[in-house]
């Protein structure tokens, strides 16, 4: 008989971690009774997943920015009984939950369930940028400890946790995030709509996938762009995903006296003409934009795991990536020291690790012009384009679904 197995995240739409959650809930129903609980934009679900789909419904907004502090306690409450009681009424064997929120309440309803938690950020940089959130500190040094599993997607994540939140050593486990290659090679042969089509004929074509947020940096892109297009002209970025800094990314655009396209707001036939940035929006397939576009780019001051370079990797993509805490390293020259961070362009084993704007005093324009030296040596390099080309594929398969899923297998059977 298959056990029952609870995956409980905030909504499945957004971000990477809840990409996570959905994609493993199709592999981890081969094995288990797979419910998957959610509480917030219960209406909006965008990433397909296989299993039961709970909505819970809590008072008040679920955007808690603006909840005062009783509104936020009542909503907590609210999660944590009724989870509780899904919990009693599935007879769930193990539950795995993601980010803090999730988390606390999964360790406060924990019944006779096998409980893992699940980290998806380097904490340490996010609630230095996010004062709102460092409450969660607090409960994550009293709490974690209790959970039978503690889930980090990279090494560094791993040694905050233990270093600066006081979890223990051992709770703690390494478990990559994992891309379906099989999958992504199918998916990539899916048809553009044909003014995207446009885009990409003829091009060298810079690409980020990522929500539009401090965390990723992408307002920094464009300024590269304008200094790539001085040495190659058909340079153009094409930036997948939405978010808040939006904006952000259109001043510097502007600033640079950069054309820029997009989505819902251009007319779709201006696609064809000669933009330099295209902000194409949210896709729940990126896979058929990387495979036809040049090389990736991540400009991220910090990341958890960034998911995308693996997906990047997986199309054969070359690699530009901010040597930022963390992941970048682990996956572009695993078996390097993590503790450090590039201070000039390291042509690495599997891609390029470039300084991280802000670290080490190095400024947006420092950092611009880094990537900018490191794009163009690819671009106006054939044979070292194509070597990161084929050291993608071979590392992407370093991180595909049939070795990864096991690993979580194995702590859902750990007593």
């Amino acid at each position: 008989m298959k056990k029952n197995v609870l995956l409980l995240v905030n909504q499945l739409h957004g971000g990477g971690a809840q990409k996570v959650v959905a994609n493993m809930s199709k592999y981890l129903s081969e094995f288990y009774n797979i419910t998957i609980a959610i509480y917030n934009d219960t209406d909006k679900v965008v990433f397909d997943y296989k299993g039961d789909l709970v909505k819970l419904n809590l008072p008040y907004a679920s955007d808690t920015h603006n909840n005062p502090f009783f509104k936020r306690m009542l909503r907590s409450l609210s999660l944590l009984r009724q989870v509780r009681k899904l919990k009693k009424k599935r007879n769930i064997d193990a539950t795995i939950s993601f980010m803090e929120a999730s988390n606390i309440i999964n360790i406060l309803a924990r019944r006779k369930d096998v409980v893992i938690v699940s980290v998806r950020s380097y904490l340490s940089h996010e609630f230095a940028d996010m004062p709102r959130l460092r409450v969660f500190s607090k409960f994550i040094r009293v709490l974690y400890n209790r959970a039978d599993h503690v889930v980090a997607p990279a090494a560094l994540v791993r040694r905050d946790l233990v270093e600066n939140f006081g979890v223990s050593n051992r709770k703690v486990e390494l478990i990559y995030n994992f891309t379906d290659i099989s999958f992504a090679n199918k998916s990539k042969e899916e048809t553009l709509p044909a003014h995207h089509e446009n885009i990409f004929h003829g091009k060298n074509v810079i690409i980020n996938v990522g929500r539009m947020n401090f965390p990723k940096a992408q307002w920094l892109q464009p300024m590269i762009l304008a200094r790539v297009i001085r040495n190659i002209p058909q340079a153009k970025l094409v930036i997948l995903g939405d978010g808040v800094l939006k904006e952000k990314i259109y001043e510097t655009a502007k600033r640079e006296n950069l054309k820029i396209y997009e989505e819902g707001v251009s007319a779709p036939g201006d696609a064809a003409n000669d933009f330099d940035v295209y902000l194409l929006g949210f896709t729940r397939n990126p896979f058929p934009y990387l495979a036809k576009s040049t090389l990736f780019m991540k400009s991220s001051v910090y990341e958890g795991f960034p998911n995308v370079i693996i997906e990047a990797m997986s199309c054969g993509l070359p690699i530009i990536s901010s040597d930022c805490a963390s992941g970048p390293r682990e996956i572009i020259s695993p078996g390097s020291d993590i503790n450090t961070s590039a201070k000039e362009n390291e042509f690495a084993e599997y891609g390029v690790l470039t300084p991280v704007s802000g670290v080490n005093g190095v400024t947006e324009d420092q950092y611009a012009a880094f990537a900018t030296d490191a794009i163009i040596t690819l671009l106006s390099d054939p044979s070292k384009k194509s070597h990161y080309q084929q050291k993608s594929i071979e590392r992407a398969k370093d991180f595909d679904v049939s070795s990864i899923i096991n690993q979580w297998i194995q702590l859902i059977e750990k007593k």
